[in-house]
């Protein structure tokens, strides 16, 4: 039976596997064809199969430093937020051909009662800053007490045995060795100890979800993270408040940014703290998580981030994407708003991840994520995934120039489809974009969310 379904699961995305999706479809009711310019062609095709029903392969690649050397990292999904078996492989002619597959160092360690996931590593990449002539990688951290799959289901519950915090490593040889891993504090509270994951005082102080960084053009490198802001009102509180917005007691999560400045003498950066920005429960039940940080071509900032209306009334809190902007370099951030069409019009969006990329090609800021047709309940649905141009004065979206990059069809994919957490870097040469995004779900529900294949979108400008 396990190979008749594969076989058949096979047949169907053979045909998608090398189609082109002329990037010209449009939302009904919402965007005129008259008046709709697509961004760019998408090219789709099976990128890894899925070896076995139940066992989703994620794929990750990226480039490392300047130049043209990619990194591929590949694991295997069978739970949620949790992979095994991590392989990466390196090119250093842009993908034309790779190193043998190598094991990635553990990354998941024990010590005692706790599992340490993610935390200082030898792979990945970040911003080049010129000014220290340093790539700054940001680096996230969770320590588990107890079975890391169950602590991932207890939070639910709102039971917490796990802890976020957010470090940054640097390399001074274009990403071929990392250094130690920097903690970024904003408050009093204990150092991570190697010898010591256990200890209350650092566990509970500084959490925070890591988010990307930015080299600025005015000499400074910036962080983004959300962080828990205090926050206490007698009728928020009568609303949901679900992970991470339980991150502490009277607060909500929110987000703020580490500026830094390199300091030649210590070999480092000196940070500096921004103000806080969050949203009340009662609009978001999960704060503000994920968050994505970009450069206007004015010199602005913006952060645009993922809220959640799961267990609120999805009719009066609609699920959107909320941006703040900053006219300082990151030092203060404006009231959170809920993003827009540059007509003024609210559009739908789910908890989803959610990325801004600039094209070298054309010049343009572009967003890519989830955008829904109907009001999303909380992460779903995830679909479509589309792109679509900033207009960078608003800030807002092009509303003429979303272009769907995948979608649901109803006749082969299942209602549970995400398309979500991917990977996306613009070809140096080609200067094409390439998304690498496991579409979890495709083959219905349950365990079978994991039944599901890894595929390459490339976007044509």
């Amino acid at each position: 039976m396990k190979s008749i379904l594969r076989r058949t699961f096979l047949k169907k995305t053979s045909k998608a596997g090398v189609a082109f999706l002329l990037g010209a479809w449009t939302f009904p009711g919402l965007i005129s064809a008259k008046k709709h310019k697509p961004i760019c062609k998408v090219k789709k095709e099976l990128y890894v199969a899925y070896p076995k029903p139940g066992m989703a392969p994620i794929t990750s690649v990226s480039y490392v430093g300047l130049g043209m050397n990619r990194e591929e990292i590949r694991s295997f999904m069978q739970s949620s937020d949790w992979s095994e078996s991590a392989q990466r492989r390196i090119s250093e002619n842009n993908g034309r051909s790779w190193s043998d597959w190598m094991p990635v160092p553990k990354q998941t360690q024990t010590l005692g009662q706790f599992t340490q996931s993610g935390g200082a590593s030898q792979t990945g990449s970040g911003p080049f800053d010129p000014v220290s002539g340093r790539l700054v990688k940001p680096v996230f951290q969770r320590i588990f007490e107890g079975v890391p799959q169950v602590a991932l289901k207890e939070i639910w519950k709102g039971n917490r045995f796990f802890w976020d915090h957010g470090f940054y490593q640097l390399s001074a040889d274009n990403g071929k060795t990392w250094g130690e891993a920097f903690q970024l504090k904003y408050e009093e509270g204990a150092d991570f100890n190697p010898a010591d994951w256990g200890n209350r005082e650092f566990l509970w102080r500084n959490e925070m979800y890591i988010g990307n960084a930015v080299a600025l053009k005015n000499g400074s490198v910036i962080i983004c993270a959300t962080v828990p802001v205090p926050y206490k009102d007698a009728e928020d509180m009568k609303y949901p408040s679900i992970f991470p917005n339980n991150y502490r007691e009277g607060c909500v999560a929110g987000a703020m940014c580490f500026v830094g400045r390199w300091n030649k003498t210590k070999l480092n950066y000196d940070w500096e703290r921004s103000n806080s920005v969050f949203l009340q429960r009662q609009v978001s039940s999960r704060g503000l998580v994920e968050l994505d940080l970009s450069e206007l071509k004015n010199g602005n900032l913006m952060l645009i981030m993922r809220g959640s209306n799961a267990g609120l009334d999805i009719a009066k809190t609609p699920g959107r994407k909320w941006f703040s902007v900053s006219h300082d370099g990151g030092h203060t951030w404006s009231e959170v708003k809920d993003m827009r069409y540059d007509t003024g019009e609210q559009f739908y969006s789910p908890a989803t991840i959610h990325k801004t990329i600039r094209s070298s090609k054309t010049g343009k800021l572009c967003w890519i994520g989830n955008i829904n047709n109907v009001p999303p309940n909380g992460n779903s649905p995830r679909y479509p995934l589309q792109i679509v141009e900033v207009d960078e004065n608003g800030p807002s979206f092009m509303k003429n120039t979303v272009t769907v990059i995948d979608d649901r069809d109803p006749e082969k994919d299942s209602e549970f489809l995400q398309l979500s957490n991917f990977s996306l870097l613009e070809d140096r040469e080609t200067k094409n974009m390439e998304i690498y995004l496991t579409r979890l779900g495709e083959n219905g529900g349950g365990a079978d969310i994991w039944t599901a294949n890894s595929y390459k979108y490339t976007l044509f400008f």
